[in-house]
C-alpha cells in the first residue's frame, strides 16, 4: 500500500521515502557526520600536529602557511616593536641635550632671565645633570619649594634692585676656552661632584645684564664658563667680570644655616 512522504508529499511504497530519503537511516547518520565539529589542527597534541604534517608531506602536501591575519598581526607586533624602541632612543637623546637648539650664547640668556623670573626649572636646565640633582637635593634638604628657594638664593638681587627685577642679557664676546681653562674646570668638575667629566668643547662668553627694578637699576659684567659634558651644553661657572669668585649657586643651600 502506497504512503505520503511526511518530508516531500509523494507517494512511496518502500521502508522509506526513494525521492527524498525520508525515512532512510543511513541518509541519517550521514546528515550527522557532515555537521560534525572537527578541532583545529593548532589545539591537537604537539605528536599528533607531527603526525598529520608528515602524512601531508608523504602526500606531496605543501605544510600549511600563516593565514594573512596572522602575518597582519605579526606586521603590528613589529611595528610597535620598533617604535617603542624609537621612542627610548629619542628619550635618551632628548635628555642628552642632542636634540637641544641651544647654543652657549642662548643658554647664557636663559639663565640670566631665570633669574629674574624667578623660574627654577629653566635655571636649573641651564646646568649639567650632577649639578641640577644637588639642587634639588638642596632645596629639599631646606624644605623650600622651588619659588622659596629663588628668593632665598638671590636674595641679594632683591634686596639691590626691588623684588619683581628685570634682566636685558647683551652678549659682549664669546670665545673658545683654552687647554689649561678646560682641565682647569674639569678638576673644579671632579672636586665638586667627585665624578671625572670629559669637556668636549668650552666656551667663555662676555656678557653685560643690565638688572632693572623698582629700587634700582645697573650694569653688571659677567664671564660666564659654558661647556659641552657629551651632547648638552651647559653652565659650569658664572663670575662678575672684577670679582674671581663664582656666583652663588642653588647648590650652596645645602650649607645654608
Amino acid at each position: 500500500m502506497p504512503k505520503i512522504c511526511k518530508s516531500c508529499g509523494k507517494e512511496y511504497t518502500g521502508e522509506y521515502c526513494e525521492h527524498c530519503g525520508y525515512g532512510d537511516p543511513d541518509l541519517k547518520i550521514k546528515a550527522t557526520k557532515k555537521y560534525e565539529t572537527k578541532i583545529p589542527e593548532r589545539f591537537l597534541p604537539p605528536e599528533e600536529q607531527e603526525r598529520l604534517a608528515k602524512e601531508r608531506l608523504a602526500q606531496g602536501k605543501r605544510p600549511k602557511t600563516k593565514t594573512v591575519k596572522q602575518k597582519r598581526n605579526q606586521k603590528i607586533l613589529l611595528l610597535v616593536l620598533v617604535i617603542a624602541v624609537v621612542g627610548i632612543i629619542f628619550f635618551v637623546l632628548f635628555n642628552q641635550g642632542v636634540f637641544s637648539q641651544n647654543d652657549p650664547e642662548d643658554l647664557v640668556n636663559q639663565y640670566f632671565t631665570s633669574i629674574s623670573e624667578m623660574d627654577y626649572d629653566n635655571y636649573n636646565a641651564c646646568f649639567s645633570s650632577d649639578l641640577a640633582r644637588e639642587n634639588n637635593k638642596g632645596i629639599k634638604s631646606q624644605g623650600l619649594d622651588k619659588d622659596k628657594a629663588m628668593e632665598t638664593l638671590y636674595s641679594d638681587y632683591i634686596n639691590v634692585f626691588g623684588k619683581g627685577f628685570k634682566s636685558t642679557v647683551k652678549i659682549d664676546e664669546t670665545s673658545d676656552m683654552d687647554k689649561g681653562d678646560i682641565i682647569e674646570q674639569e678638576m673644579d668638575y671632579q672636586d665638586q661632584y667627585g665624578k671625572i667629566v670629559s669637556i668636549e668643547e668650552g666656551k667663555i662668553v662676555k656678557t653685560t645684564v643690565k638688572f632693572e627694578g623698582s629700587k634700582s637699576s645697573e650694569d653688571v659684567k659677567f664671564e660666564v664658563y659654558v661647556a659641552r659634558i657629551g651632547a648638552k651644553w651647559c653652565i659650569l661657572n658664572v663670575k662678575e667680570a672684577d670679582d674671581t669668585q663664582s656666583t652663588s649657586q642653588i647648590s650652596a643651600l645645602t650649607n645654608a644655616g
